[in-house]
């Protein structure tokens, strides 16, 4: 049976509306025809002619009008919670965390003669500044799926293809930056390092499991 106050679907059976309270009409007469099966014109408010509403019982919240159970929180209220992640996107949340701090530590350095000098991934390679960006989307987006039951946005992609190509391309983009030394005899330094870790932390996430799977449906 639909509640006639916020339309929520309710057993057949039930007194109140078990998401508003409001009283439901098949515990009443059927409208339209009194005790003795006479036509009873529904009760009105004093003023209004509205149908009245009783305060619903005890323990029964009552809902505020227009909303509709089962809407996900994207009507409501933005909560993080990374237990609505899955262990795979955790891994890649926090991996490409660790390539956005990275990428700005520096990768190359050269120390002689009581000088020293180094140099950010991104400042020695401006296609890095692509890889930054795509680091952040991933934090980001994955940031908002914590947020609600329900993602609210529609995406062109999926959820795996596009964790899948994100990670993708930001190991690409990082392992070609770590090979691209700017100069001879330059060192590579703990931005290098950490960025290679977790961007390979990252892809191998989602690239492995889906290799499987394609080479289990051939």
């Amino acid at each position: 049976m639909i509640c006639p106050n916020c339309q929520a679907m309710n057993e057949s059976t039930s007194a109140f509306c078990r998401n508003c309270g409001t009283p439901l009409a098949s515990q009443a007469p059927p409208q339209g025809a009194g005790p003795h099966g006479s036509f009873s014109q529904p009760q009105s408010g004093p003023a209004t002619g509205s149908p009245r509403t009783t305060p619903a019982p005890p323990g029964l919240h009552r809902a505020p009008e227009g909303s509709h159970q089962g809407t996900p929180s994207a009507a409501g209220e933005f909560r993080l919670d990374l237990r609505r992640l899955s262990r795979v996107d955790q891994t890649v949340g926090v991996a490409s965390l660790v390539v956005f701090i990275a990428l700005l530590l520096p990768w190359y350095g050269l120390s002689e003669f009581g000088v020293s000098f180094s140099i950010s991934g991104t400042s020695a390679h401006g296609y890095l500044v692509i890889a930054l960006i795509v680091a952040l989307l991933l934090v980001g987006y994955l940031l908002l799926r914590a947020g609600w039951d329900r993602f609210p946005l529609n995406l062109p992609l999926a959820h795996g293809p596009l964790l899948l190509i994100g990670t993708g391309l930001q190991f690409l983009l990082v392992i070609i930056g770590f090979f691209d030394k700017p100069s001879a005899g330059l060192d590579w330094e703990i931005g290098a390092y950490l960025a290679l870790i977790a961007a390979v932390a990252a892809a191998a996430q989602v690239i492995i499991p889906a290799v499987r799977s394609w080479q289990e449906s051939q």
